[in-house]
């Protein structure tokens, strides 16, 4: 069988938002890169994430400015900045779903003062909403908790995705296979779908959960990843004449975590879906469909009792977040990169910090002497695909 070559500058493998941001970077900056994607782009957790641009409230419930927070804090104005066109990437043709999030207490006095902790660790990023600039779902009388305001903008993910892929659309290929051609740790060249010979200076893996097995298939025993499950639900009323209203916010109680996170999605139907992650997603791995329902159900009639739920359908979505391994599986803090020779392995840990990400992968590559070379452009291949939106895909 005759083989077909082809050379780049760089390969990236795994089309998340990790491999997207670093591939545009890349390619804008001038170098040729190539994304490899064995799925479609996006369809783990990038697509499974709440789309919220996170700056650090969720890691500071006690008060306490952590590492993580202060890691993640400049992210919200980073990505504003892209979104006004002024920053690394032009992201002005992505959707904001909310320009903030809104944060509130029960009642009870422990999740007050909860609330009242963040926003003085965080003064400058969370402050507190009047009643007369409430939005209407907590303008009700029989609200008696307190609302905080978030500078942290939640995008609709579909866009964000395509946004990334469409200028370098022709270097973003669907794969089936893959095997390394490798000396001494070091990888001379790829072999894609069989009889496809790719070249190239650098490679880096943003596969997600999918670097274990190319982690495996190159012999590398370190770093090591984790697996943090979640299951995620999903609600949306079941006469579109009576739809949820739109919320972007995480819902305290008195522990150092949001007992939810609710943000709100249109499907294909016009109909708003609350996608509800937080404790409830957490606590709910391994329960079966019907309980985790119920949980939820039961959840939202203790953080919204004075709203009159419709009659409502259901949906879960698990999903695993893959990450470097830490001791007791704790939360990573910050994005992670370790480099073997010419291999990157790289995990986001969060989307927000995707930017931070490509920031430590491009000074990685700059110290490996990556040089910007002259390639043929890519024909004839097939190009990976966008995938659907988990409000589309769970309630046909």
């Amino acid at each position: 069988m005759s083989q077909k070559k082809l050379t780049t500058d760089v390969v990236v493998i795994g089309a998340g938002i990790a491999g997207l941001w670093l591939h545009h970077r890349l390619n804008q900056m001038g170098f040729h890169a190539l994304l490899l994607e064995n799925k479609t782009i996006g369809n783990a957790q990038t697509l499974s994430s709440q789309g919220i641009i996170h700056g650090g409230a969720k890691y500071a419930l006690n008060g306490i400015l952590s590492k993580a927070t202060h890691a993640i804090g400049d992210m919200p104005a980073r990505w504003q900045a892209c979104l006004a066109g002024t920053g690394d990437i032009d992201l002005t043709p992505v959707k904001v779903l909310a320009d903030h999030q809104l944060m509130w207490s029960k009642e009870q006095l422990s999740s007050k003062m909860v609330s009242f902790f963040a926003s003085k660790a965080l003064s400058s990023r969370m402050q507190s909403v009047p009643k007369s600039d409430q939005p209407t779902l907590f303008q009700d009388p029989n609200f008696k908790g307190a609302l905080y305001r978030l500078e942290e903008p939640v995008l609709d993910i579909s866009t964000v995705l395509t946004t990334l892929a469409q200028p370098w659309q022709e270097r973003i290929l669907k794969i089936d296979t893959l095997s390394w051609q490798q000396t001494n740790q070091h990888v001379q060249s790829i072999l894609i779908n069989g009889d496809i010979e790719i070249n190239a200076q650098q490679f880096v893996l943003t596969a997600g959960e999918g670097n274990q097995t190319l982690l495996d298939d190159l012999g590398i025993k370190r770093p090591a990843m984790q697996r943090r499950p979640l299951q995620m639900v999903m609600c949306k009323a079941k006469e579109p004449a009576h739809s949820l209203p739109a919320i972007y916010a995480h819902s305290l109680g008195s522990g150092s975590k949001p007992i939810a996170t609710i943000t709100s999605h249109l499907n294909d139907d016009g109909n708003i879906v609350w996608y509800i992650g937080g404790n409830i997603a957490e606590q709910g791995v391994g329960k079966p469909f019907l309980e985790q329902c119920s949980d939820a159900h039961d959840l939202l009639l203790d953080i919204l009792p004075w709203f009159s739920l419709p009659d409502l359908e259901w949906a879960t979505h698990n999903i695993n977040r893959a990450e470097p391994k830490q001791s007791a599986l704790s939360r990573p803090d910050t994005a992670f990169v370790e480099s073997k020779n010419n291999i990157h392995i790289a995990w986001p840990t969060k989307l927000a910090l995707a930017p931070d990400l490509a920031d430590k992968i491009i000074e990685k590559l700059k110290y490996s002497s990556l040089v910007a070379e002259k390639h043929k452009e890519v024909t004839g291949l097939t190009k990976a695909e966008i995938s659907p939106t988990l409000w589309d895909s769970k309630f046909k």
